[in-house]
């Protein structure tokens, strides 16, 4: 059990979680029908729903998902299982939070920005220009939940289950954007709350659009422009439509999931402990997988395979777009600080801890959250 880390077995199970971490494992087959009713948690194997609207195809599934879910059943010798129901069969990517409140499913996503308005201080790790890379973002403010976020994030009436974290947000377009200039009233799809005010910062017209629902925009030209992570970008096959890839590599996006909190509490002591400090390997498995390492090196030779012209900008041009979006870290912090919450200490300690691991490997930072994983993000 990975709950008990003096026995030789679980040394060598951690080991092998450690060495295998960024491996995609074979895929599970197709999700049993919905469990009715009230289910019997006094029975093993429990079975936990995790829901998606991302398709199976979608990397947050093949090389998220299924290796979790795979390391979950071993390191609990089959205790436990997660159960996938994919593709919006049980609700939409608006919803996950409804979902997860009122029993429709264990585990699933809840992005915030989907629902801007039910928070505020967890909007700060998505300030422009903050985080260099997807791992150290995720493991930043799984860091700091428990400090600074959890009271907003579990007034949701869920828990908090992982962060994964987006590469740097670029752009893909039907025209060319080289300069600051060329976005000037472009109407891009944007996640709500501060993505959007960077974009408008910077003289566009964000729109918000959930992910799944950019392809026909694009196409029928209610949006000129798309900013994603290029993970993402593939994913939704967004390269079939613009030509024009710019890199600047403006902020992270969080992908926050949460859990019922009924179905985790009603798991047996052992069982809890253990599912959450894989839950802490979760977040990492994501964003080494897909969003950077191969998952990202695949989606980056897709958009040049396809054709798509990638601008790099100069690091002048690049400046006057920091410049542009300057103000908004203070005028995040004013609006907050005036409803009595402490949005600059908040920003002060994710710059702090972005700065300090910025260089740490992915082998350090995987023994970090295994070794010694973040505790009170749920009570236990």
């Amino acid at each position: 059990m990975i709950t008990c880390v003096t026995s030789n077995k679980t040394d060598r199970s951690i080991n092998h979680t450690r060495r295998n971490l960024l491996v995609s494992l074979t895929g599970l087959g197709l999700a049993a029908p919905l469990i009715a009713g009230r289910r019997d948690w006094t029975q093993e194997p429990i079975t936990l729903r995790y829901t998606s609207h991302a398709p199976r195809s979608h990397g947050l599934y093949t090389e998220a998902f299924v290796p979790f879910a795979a390391l979950v059943e071993r390191e609990t010798e089959g205790r436990l299982r997660l159960e996938p129901f994919t593709d919006r069969i049980l609700h939409g990517p608006l919803d996950g939070f409804k979902a997860a409140v009122t029993g429709i499913t264990d585990y699933t996503h809840s992005y915030i920005t989907y629902q801007p308005g039910s928070f505020k201080l967890l909007h700060a790790p998505q300030l422009p220009f903050l985080f260099s890379s997807p791992q150290v973002a995720s493991l930043v403010v799984e860091e700091l939940y428990p400090r600074h976020f959890k009271t907003e994030f579990e007034r949701m009436g869920v828990y908090f289950a992982h962060c994964d974290c987006t590469s740097p947000y670029n752009i893909i377009s039907k025209t060319p954007i080289r300069r600051l200039e060329d976005l000037r009233g472009i109407k891009i799809r944007v996640t709500a709350g501060l993505t959007a005010e960077i974009f408008r910062e910077l003289g566009a017209v964000p729109v918000a659009i959930a992910a799944a629902e950019t392809y026909l925009a694009f196409q029928r030209g209610v949006i000129d422009a798309v900013s994603l992570a290029p993970s993402d970008i593939v994913a939704y096959r967004l390269q079939e439509i613009g030509p024009y890839y710019t890199r600047v590599d403006i902020n992270v996006t969080l992908l926050h999931y949460c859990l019922n909190r009924q179905s985790f509490d009603a798991l047996p002591d052992d069982l809890r402990a253990a599912f959450y400090k894989l839950l802490r390997i979760r977040s990492q498995i994501a964003v080494q997988n897909y969003y950077s390492g191969p998952g990202y090196e695949r989606a980056f030779s897709r958009l040049q395979e396809s054709g798509v012209e990638i601008f790099e900008l100069e690091e002048d041009e690049l400046a006057r777009w920091r410049d542009r979006v300057t103000p908004l870290k203070e005028r995040y912090i004013s609006q907050y600080e005036a409803e009595g919450l402490p949005a600059r200490v908040v920003v002060a300690d994710l710059e702090d801890l972005a700065a300090k691991y910025a260089s740490l490997t992915n082998d350090q930072i995987n023994d970090r959250i295994i070794n010694s994983p973040t505790q009170g993000i749920i009570d236990l």
